[in-house]
């Protein structure tokens, strides 16, 4: 019998040679998910396939969803409605904050640290249901579409999310507290599982994982869209690379997420959410890029004949980061591989399109 590390995930095969417990290499098998999503692009109108980019990888619906619009937009050359710009900004960054904030958890209860995991869980749920108060779904799904949103965001229902935010806030502070005062937790999580920057850059790693390992880069800084423009994120990079860091990464992360969301409601406009598309020219190509929760998501898109797409083609960030999960693994015990994997939080949906 061989370890088997148990979860309701999908799947991924994890050969491991150790000698004793330290861990020599690993490999990786992947791909077994693949659903053919792709190529079913092709097969429906313009306007439905905002349903299958936001079924890519579960966890982040907006991210792949915005960025399939953005490419369309593009495309045809028009930019969305100014009040879908700015509440693009609002829930993106819901998805950032309710994303990284199940991930400090899930990590703190990988080394034991059982009552920090309740308390982020709870606050997750929480996030959950402000996504709904606000946009009828727990996981943003359904309000995006090509040119803006399928209705905007008004004001009598933004008013009571924020508030709600800012006791999030103040909680989630707490929970960090919690865990930085652990030194367990601490002794656990720091140098465990390191990425060095050198490493990093040569594997083109991105998001969370690359900013912990000295890879300054950020899509909603370096090359801004809709809201971005007017409300650039601070981005928190460090050089260690190990557990603690990417925690610390995210932990940063949601703070200025909540200052963002608070940025853009206080611009929100009032007026129309959507603007129209007009026909696209067949052969026209566009690539869009959204800096999603774990990070750099590409969508490039190729127009066919009858107002379809020829071609979609896309990358979500863990495609770039499953071999950063090799390299951190080597020299550390088989018993820390649950909390380093979970501390990359790759996707497996998302790397098998």
């Amino acid at each position: 019998m061989k370890p088997v590390h148990a979860g309701i995930i999908e799947p991924g095969h994890f050969h491991f040679a150790v000698a004793g417990e330290p861990v020599i290499y690993l490999q990786l098998r992947l791909f077994y998910t693949h659903k053919g999503v792709e190529k079913r692009f092709e097969t429906v109108p313009l306007n439905h396939g905002i349903f299958l980019a936001e079924s890519v990888s579960g966890d982040t619906s907006f991210g792949h969803g915005l960025a399939y619009c953005l490419a369309l937009e593009r495309a045809a050359g028009v930019e969305a409605a100014a009040h879908a710009r700015l509440a693009r900004v609002i829930l993106l960054e819901l998805e950032r904050i309710y994303n990284h904030t199940a991930d400090i958890g899930a990590i703190a209860t990988d080394v034991g640290f059982v009552i920090a995991n309740s308390h982020a869980t709870r606050l997750r749920e929480q996030m959950l249901r402000l996504n709904e108060e606000l946009t009828g779904s727990r996981l943003l799904r359904g309000l995006l579409q090509p040119g803006g949103l399928r209705r905007p965001i008004e004001a009598q229902r933004l008013a009571p999310v924020l508030e709600k935010l800012d006791s999030f806030g103040r909680e989630f502070r707490g929970l960090l507290d919690l865990i930085e005062n652990s030194d367990s937790t601490r002794d656990r999580l720091e140098t465990t599982g390191t990425l060095p920057p050198a490493k990093a850059r040569d594997l083109g790693i991105a998001g969370v994982a690359g900013r912990a390992s000295g890879q300054h880069l950020d899509v909603r800084r370096d090359h801004p869209f809709d809201g971005y423009r007017q409300f650039q994120p601070r981005v928190p990079v460090f050089s260690e690379g190990d557990v603690l860091h990417r925690m610390r990464v995210r932990a940063e992360e949601v703070l200025d997420s909540l200052a963002l969301i608070r940025a853009a409601a206080a611009e929100l406009p009032e007026g129309p959410a959507e603007s129209p598309l007009p026909e696209i020219a067949p052969g026209t190509t566009a690539l869009s890029a959204v800096e999603g929760w774990r990070g750099e998501i590409l969508h490039w898109i190729r127009m066919g004949e009858n107002g379809r797409l020829d071609r979609c083609r896309i990358k979500d960030p863990s495609l770039n980061n499953w071999p950063a999960l090799v390299e951190a693994i080597q020299g550390n015990i088989i018993p820390d591989f649950p909390v380093i994997n979970k501390s990359f939080n790759l996707s497996y949906s998302g790397t098998d399109r």
